[in-house]
């Protein structure tokens, strides 16, 4: 059993929050910029005038504790976020638009998400987490695995659990190779993460100096978005490292690293501060009161550092004396919470594979967890209700939960082939009755598949060969002078044996026949090329998951979308390779070049759709082996939340 007073443990969490606002606004100014800097201090950096997601989020989380206490919930915390976070940048939008459509933890964190689902936006979220759980990594570990599952997946996570136990350590050990130590032992062997933080105290042993540290993260895993979560994890453990328990010091190394600037800074400026504590650092540094400016919704006291760590503070006394059996906070303040009772009846939703999306004809079986936390047996009374056409399996069913038990039942949902439309958001409807009186009601998601009637491949030769060009020379060796391949002559013919030319301004087919219906599944052949359904589960896609076809093409998506109203939107466009984007018969978007795919590499502002029906016709051209796009809409074009309320008409109804 560990021992601690109320006084110190209130003094390291204030320092833990001082290091969170100050070190993160001297890092806000500067995120995004992926060199390295040489700044100075200046003592304007640390007004705290800036708000942070890292700290944002944690207020929105105390928020959700003090009503729900140790029994919250991932989906408590999401709720949250929903209702008071007024942006949505990379990972967040993808929480929220799977949240809209009923896709809850784990499920939000992964589904749409392969860009972003190892990022920062959960580590940086880690403090809340050490703190309540001051000196049981158990605790916190736990916690901070709730949170981090809202937007990440995986490596992330781990990060964020990392980062909790080492803050919880932190209050009882201030040896920074011991606290990485014991924040290690929680990772698997086989982490990825792990492996960064091994090689980050590796690279700053040996060189004990930031410029050759981040040349070797850098070299080992650099990643071209500022917010990925290995580079600036190992940004940040260096600093600590090699700050020597300054938080200025420790604070610049970090922030002339670049990347996430705001993030590296601020979560080394927190582990400092709570090393540190409160009175050292105000002393130290002269700081005097220190506040925080908010970027959400929410009812705290006051915007005052001190408020917020007594806030924390008096939940870790709490915990303490129920879940927290490690630690003894003594002399602390009578403190009483009354958190809202755990519903004794509960549901959870299983998808398979991960997967919660539904493929037009396809029939999907998720597992209903019914849970009875109470101390009889209760006899339920099942009812599902389906949306937009999709068939259930099991519309009524009953099942008797004896007390402290948990029951699955497993439940089938049918998108018929003949359906008219495949919608994006399709909330599904479980009411338990018992006795007449309900217990529960819960909602959950199916993501349609959006299904887009892919038509090609469409390819030629360099240089072109025809039979009529072919029988005009004695050989077709002497089709290759007017090859525009560079190059010797070898390598002329050569690229006409071996390779496929992709023409990008050739149009192969009429935009009548590409909104013609599909025909039978195998596709229909009458049109000169290969047509079939291409069912895109998430926002991004591979042209090799439909295609059989080897080597540069050219292929067209099409899709009718069906839009509720008029309205203006964004569409965000990832790309790999050559496409083009045509609205209602208009080009919006066309690019020549290949890119390094991103989900969001051009933006289209102030596109109107009409209600109704839209043509939208999605040109690409496979000019490598990798060809990977999405096609996505928000509300805008800056940390706007993604667009559900749409569907996509039946390419074999068109």
């Amino acid at each position: 059993m560990r021992r601690i007073s109320y006084k110190t443990y209130l003094d390291r969490i204030y320092g833990c929050f001082i290091g969170k606002a100050v070190s993160g606004n001297m890092g806000a100014p500067y995120e995004g910029i992926k060199m390295p800097l040489e700044l100075a201090f200046r003592p304007e950096m640390i007004d705290c005038s800036l708000p942070n997601d890292d700290l944002d989020l944690q207020v929105l989380w105390l928020d959700v504790l003090e009503r729900k206490g140790e029994h919250f919930s991932s989906l408590d915390l999401l709720e949250r976020f929903a209702e008071c976070c007024p942006y949505s940048p990379g990972e967040y939008a993808v929480m929220r638009k799977n949240y809209e459509r009923g896709i809850y933890p784990p499920y939000s964190g992964k589904f749409c998400n392969d860009y972003y689902m190892e990022g920062m936006g959960c580590p940086i979220r880690s403090e809340l987490w050490g703190c309540v759980g001051v000196g049981n990594r158990e605790l916190a570990s736990g916690f901070a695995s709730r949170d981090g599952q809202l937007d990440h997946f995986g490596e992330s996570i781990w990060a964020e659990r990392f980062l909790a136990v080492l803050e919880s350590e932190a209050f009882f050990e201030d040896d920074m190779d011991r606290l990485l130590d014991k924040a290690l032992a929680i990772l698997p062997l086989d982490s990825k993460f792990r492996r960064l933080v091994c090689d980050t105290r590796e690279l700053c042993e040996t060189h004990k100096d930031m410029k050759p540290v981040l040349a070797g993260l850098l070299f080992r895993y650099g990643h071209p978005d500022c917010t990925n979560l290995y580079q600036n994890m190992g940004i940040t453990i260096a600093a600590l490292l090699l700050g020597e328990g300054d938080i200025i010091r420790t604070t610049l190394l970090a922030l002339n690293c670049g990347f996430d600037t705001d993030c590296t800074c601020a979560t080394a400026g927190a582990v400092i501060g709570l090393l540190r504590g409160a009175e050292e650092l105000t002393r130290a540094y002269g700081l005097t009161e220190v506040t925080y400016a908010l970027g959400v919704q929410s009812n705290r006291r006051s915007n005052r550092i001190l408020d917020f760590a007594e806030d924390i503070a008096r939940l870790g006394v709490q915990f303490a004396r129920t879940v927290n059996d490690r630690v003894v906070i003594s002399d602390a303040p009578e403190v009483k919470f009354r958190f809202d009772s755990p519903a004794l009846i509960g549901l959870s939703v299983q998808y398979p594979d991960m997967d919660p999306s539904i493929v037009l004809g396809e029939c999907r079986t998720v597992q209903l967890r019914f849970g009875n936390r109470g101390s009889s047996a209760r006899r339920l009374d099942c009812h599902i209700e389906t949306a937009h056409g999709i068939l259930c399996s099991l519309p009524e069913f009953a099942l008797e939960l004896p007390p402290g038990s948990e029951r699955e039942v497993p439940v089938s949902f049918t998108l018929p082939w003949d359906a008219d439309a495949v919608y994006d958001k399709n909330i599904l409807t479980v009411s338990a009755f018992s006795n007449g009186e309900r217990l529960l009601q819960k909602e959950f998601g199916l993501a349609g598949a959006v299904p887009w009637k892919l038509s090609g491949p469409f390819w030629r030769t360099e240089p072109v060969c025809t039979t009529e060009e072919l029988l005009a020379h004695s050989s077709y060796y002497g089709l290759m002078e007017g090859s525009r391949v560079q190059g010797s002559e070898t390598d002329k013919v050569r690229q006409f044996h071996l390779n496929f030319a992709a023409d990008r301004d050739t149009e192969f087919i009429s935009e009548e026949a590409l909104f013609e219906p599909l025909g039978d599944a195998e596709g229909n052949m009458d049109c000169g090329c290969g047509q079939c359904l291409a069912s895109v589960r998430e926002d991004s896609f591979r042209l090799d998951e439909f295609l059989g076809f080897k080597g540069p093409c050219a292929v067209y998506f099409s899709r009718i979308l069906l839009v509720p109203e008029d309205m203006e939107l964004c569409v965000q466009i990832g790309y790999t390779c050559p496409f083009r984007l045509s609205i209602n018969g208009m080009v919006m978007a066309r690019r020549d070049d290949c890119d390094n795919w991103t989900g969001e590499n051009v933006h289209l502002e102030n596109i109107r759709l009409n209600q109704g029906e839209n043509r939208m016709v999605l040109r690409v051209t496979r000019v490598n082996a990798d060809a990977k796009f999405n096609v996505t809409f928000s509300r805008g074009a800056t940390c706007a939340a993604h667009i559900v309320d749409f569907a996509s008409k039946n390419p074999y109804c068109f």
